[in-house]
């Protein structure tokens, strides 16, 4: 009885420990990522200042599916390295909330949470009530080795708010950054330390071919 007492009282104060040093590693690990981006956190244009606003208003997450109007953009003229974006109301993001990758054949490389960096159909954008079709403006043999580098990742790890640094884990729009970067392409307008959708929107290298929904930037 008293040993077992012992490992009770031992476990106890484990937890104990463990309650009392996560919010101090926390607070640690949110210090050190303040310090070496403090130009981020100065710009207002950040998205997570657009994310804190937008929560202020009850926009959480991205968007509601359910109030989606869908919309009936045509795909007939993407080319290989297309960027096409899709949003839903609400979003706390901004405008959009998915972005994807033109590869050809009708397909895109996008990321989504239960299944990683995946190959599906375009034609799904069509369920959102905001979409938008973008063109970089680089040579057609810049786009395509962008578009080889999001196949190399296709099935790898996604992770909502994947930072820019690192080739391990993406979201959505990371890797369609990274695989520009690669290309001395850097598609990201803000300077952030993830990637908005609205950025690439926003983005000086790309040019609007088609959109659907508010024509309005946020």
């Amino acid at each position: 009885m008293k040993d077992q007492k012992k490992k009770l009282n031992k476990r106890d104060n484990l937890n104990k420990l463990n309650i009392l040093l996560f919010p101090f590693l926390a607070i640690l690990l949110a210090g050190a990522i303040y310090i070496d981006n403090r130009e981020v956190f100065a710009n207002p244009q950040a998205s997570m200042y657009t994310y804190l606003e937008n929560l202020q208003e009850g926009r959480i997450g991205y968007g509601s599916e359910s109030t989606s109007i869908g919309n009936h953009i045509s795909f007939e003229g993407l080319e290989t390295g297309d960027i096409i974006l899709g949003g839903y109301p609400g979003c706390a993001y901004g405008r959009f909330s998915h972005a994807a990758i033109y590869v050809g054949n009708g397909n895109v490389i996008e990321g989504y949470l239960d299944s990683g960096i995946t190959l599906n159909s375009v034609e799904h954008f069509w369920d959102y009530s905001q979409v938008a079709i973008l063109r970089v403006e680089a040579p057609q043999e810049v786009k395509i080795a962008a578009v080889q580098y999001a196949k190399q990742n296709e099935q790898d790890m996604f992770f909502p708010l994947a930072f820019k640094g690192g080739d391990r884990i993406w979201n959505c729009t990371k890797i369609i950054w990274q695989a520009y970067m690669m290309q001395g392409i850097d598609l990201d307008s803000v300077g952030d330390l993830w990637i908005a959708p609205d950025s690439f929107y926003a983005s000086p290298w790309v040019k609007i071919i088609e959109e659907r929904g508010a024509l309005n930037r946020q």
